[in-house]
């Protein structure tokens, strides 16, 4: 029996994080959205590059011993968060710096137009984070809620799309022409400012605007209707329309259309579009690296049936005051299923060593 990969472990501490967040006997309401934004998604961001800058950058990373201390570190502050979760944040910030160094310091320098940009995004992040548990900035919550959103867009536009394409390959579905590149750039420019904005308190109604409809276009281009429902497809396209429908909702609230609560767009934003992308694009490496892309499990499925009713009650609770105790205790319940399912899957077969290193060519930037 073979030790477990280091991307497993960091998705499995990611899970924990997540669960123990929200989950309805231990997580903390006062606490929970620092927890997720420098916590959650801090590993689970970490997972993703160990796996996908290889690609990138075209050679492992090394040195091993580096990535598991890094890890190690990263387990001790979770647990110690049980006992302060203060402290326990500040370190998980400092480790989350150092393993943004160690990433950094495997880029040739070649490389660097692909794996900077998320790089500096998730430094960036990481320094919110010592900054909130140090310094106790009242903004860095947002701030850094707007930047892990960045990352998020960073990332879907690069694994989303190229897995919408192989499952229209798959499906026998003629690739679609690409968008203009200036198309491109206007949907992630647009989407940066008004996430920069809204973390600001500034006026992001008209970038969320320009973003929404842009992305409406991106996903009517790709004909993602046409894809047949293969594991895993499915929720990655559903993380992408709410994160459309997010920036749309961000528009409407900032702009004073409809009466949208900020809290139903910062729950769509993170539940519909951060929750359920981060996810899909894991599962999704999961099953490339056991050679089971695009087959079906009851697990996963259980998972992401989870995680959409999670954001429906906890939006639900948000737009109907009368419902809103009800409805978040639901939610809450429904995160910990889908944690919980994640954990699972991520888990199993996670000692069984593979017999060649396995390709990840949806990872590929598009």
């Amino acid at each position: 029996m073979s030790a477990p990969e280091p991307f497993r472990v960091a998705f499995l501490l990611a899970a924990l994080t997540a669960a123990r967040a929200i989950g309805p006997w231990f997580g903390d309401p006062a606490t929970h959205a620092d927890e997720l934004i420098f916590g959650f998604l801090v590993l689970q961001l970490f997972g993703f590059l160990l796996v996908a800058l290889p690609r990138w950058i075209g050679r492992p990373l090394g040195p091993a011993p580096a990535i598991w201390l890094v890890l190690a570190a990263q387990g001790a502050a979770f647990l110690l968060g049980f006992h302060d979760l203060e402290l326990a944040g500040r370190l998980r910030s400092l480790i989350g710096l150092a393993g943004v160094a160690l990433l950094l310091a495997n880029t040739p320098a070649g490389k660097t137009a692909a794996t900077f940009p998320v790089l500096l995004l998730a430094g960036l992040h990481a320094g919110l984070g010592v900054g909130r548990y140090t310094f106790d900035w009242a903004g860095s919550t947002m701030a850094g809620l707007a930047l892990i959103l960045l990352i998020c867009l960073e990332v879907s536009n690069r694994v989303g799309a190229a897995l919408v394409a192989v499952a229209r390959e798959r499906a026998g579905r003629p690739p679609r022409p690409a968008l203009p590149g200036w198309l491109r750039l206007a949907e992630r420019a647009s989407a940066a400012l008004a996430l920069v904005l809204f973390g600001l308190d500034g006026p992001a109604g008209l970038p969320a605007l320009i973003a929404g409809l842009l992305g409406g276009h991106w996903l009517w281009h790709q004909r993602v209707w046409q894809i047949k429902p293969y594991a895993g497809v499915v929720i990655m396209v559903v993380g992408m329309v709410w994160k459309r429908v997010g920036l749309l909702l961000l528009a409407a609230w900032s702009f004073g259309v409809g009466d949208v609560p900020q809290l139903a767009v910062i729950h769509v934003l993170t539940i519909g579009g951060l929750a359920t992308l981060a996810i899909g694009i894991a599962t999704s490496i999961v099953r490339k690296r056991e050679k089971r892309s695009l087959t079906p499990s009851g697990l996963a499925n259980l998972t992401y049936a989870a995680i959409i009713a999670a954001m429906a009650a906890r939006v639900g609770g948000a737009l109907v005051p009368d419902w809103h105790d009800g409805l978040v205790m639901t939610g809450r319940w429904l995160w910990l299923t889908a944690f919980t399912g994640y954990f699972a899957f991520v888990i199993a077969h996670a000692f069984r060593p593979l017999a060649k290193p396995v390709e990840l060519p949806h990872l590929h930037e598009p």
